[in-house]
């Protein structure tokens, strides 16, 4: 883990992926397990910390007979209760990429919202860390932003996932391991 880093907030994003009823909640049709809620309060806290023109959300939103659903099962079809970002971290002014893949970048105006606003780093947390976090970081690192991944602020279905999902994020995209106690935004 890094010691502290320095986060310039104008040129910063906070990415937050799928933080989503279906992926947070119990009773969520793909529940990512107990390590979601350990997130939820650092991810609330790092939201507190930079302007809301900087905070974006992504939401997994799927038709009703998406083919993923052959991989994953039913989950975040949208405009349904699943689908919604969780009632800890839901921000009705906040940016929202709705997205059919793993990759918040894949078919969305990410990048181009990004770009307008002037945003060259990433800071992303949510679920889940070695699927849809590690997809988006991989597509933010080929377009050029640098990322930033609070590992105490992503969760994945296994320890052993969590663990290759950082591992990448470090070592072949070069982004940044740290905790959330660690980025000073100044």
């Amino acid at each position: 883990m890094a010691e502290k880093v320095v986060v310039n907030p104008e040129e910063s994003a906070l990415v937050v992926i799928d933080m989503q009823k279906d992926f947070c909640y119990e009773d969520g049709a793909l529940f990512v397990g107990d390590a979601v809620e350990e997130i939820i309060l650092r991810i609330k806290a790092l939201i507190e910390k930079v302007t809301r023109k900087n905070l974006i959300f992504t939401q997994d939103w799927h038709s009703s007979d998406d083919e993923e659903f052959d991989v994953w099962g039913r989950h975040c079809i949208r405009d349904t209760k699943g689908a919604e970002i969780i009632d800890e971290l839901f921000l009705k002014e906040a940016y929202a990429v709705k997205k059919q893949k793993y990759s918040a970048f894949f078919g969305t105006d990410l990048d181009l919202h990004l770009k307008e606003k002037g945003i060259r780093s990433l800071i992303i947390v949510g679920v889940v860390t070695n699927i849809c976090v590690l997809h988006t970081a991989i597509d933010a690192s080929l377009r050029g932003y640098e990322i930033m991944v609070p590992g105490d602020c992503v969760a994945a279905l296994s320890d052993y996932e969590q663990e290759y999902g950082l591992r990448h994020i470090k070592c072949v995209l070069k982004g940044t391991i740290t905790s959330s106690g660690n980025i000073v935004f100044s």
